[in-house]
């Protein structure tokens, strides 16, 4: 996984915040399985919502060297064979948790990969698991995973807890010497 400080967080995240509560559209649903907040739509980004623009504009422009990052720890543009442009955000949401909310451990396959930025983090805000390992993130930070790895949120502590989440597409496409 690879964190990044997302540079605007003081400037936009209490705005980003009213605007996840704004366009919830799903309530707080509870069954056997799972307790978790409420949601936006999976088209976030396409709502044309200012704030929301310039963090996923920011997310957009800094893909091809996460993409790097992945495909090799020391960040060496020599060791990829890929097209690192080719990365898309196919789905984006916010979530809202209130105290005791959490999320059932899930992955995102087939996409590539997924992301997790913290909005709002109030002091006892449940962590991310991803693979059972706690991922100890700040406010304004954004989290890059492979998406078919599976993660959940443990019961929350507090009320207010928020996040916009995405998954990335890789657009493959015919090389030169495919032809």
């Amino acid at each position: 996984m690879i964190v990044s400080n997302f540079p605007q967080a003081l400037e936009l995240n209490s705005i980003l915040y009213d605007r996840v509560c704004k366009n919830i559209h799903w309530e707080k649903t509870q069954d056997k399985d799972s307790i978790f907040g409420r949601k936006t739509g999976w088209d976030l980004h396409k709502q044309n919502i200012k704030e929301v623009n310039t963090l996923l504009a920011w997310i957009k422009g800094i893909l091809p060297e996460i993409s790097i990052k992945f495909a090799d720890p020391q960040g060496s543009e020599k060791y990829y064979n890929f097209n690192r442009n080719a990365f898309e955000i196919r789905d984006c949401w916010g979530t809202h948790y209130n105290k005791g909310e959490s999320l059932v451990k899930h992955n995102h396959f087939p996409y590539t990969l997924s992301f997790v930025y913290y909005v709002k983090t109030p002091k006892g805000f449940s962590p991310l698991l991803i693979e059972e390992e706690s991922i100890d993130v700040k406010e304004g930070q954004c989290i890059f995973f492979l998406a078919h790895q599976f993660h959940s949120v443990p019961a929350n502590n507090c009320d207010g807890r928020c996040i916009i989440a995405g998954n990335i597409f890789y657009r493959f496409s015919k090389r030169k010497e495919d032809t």
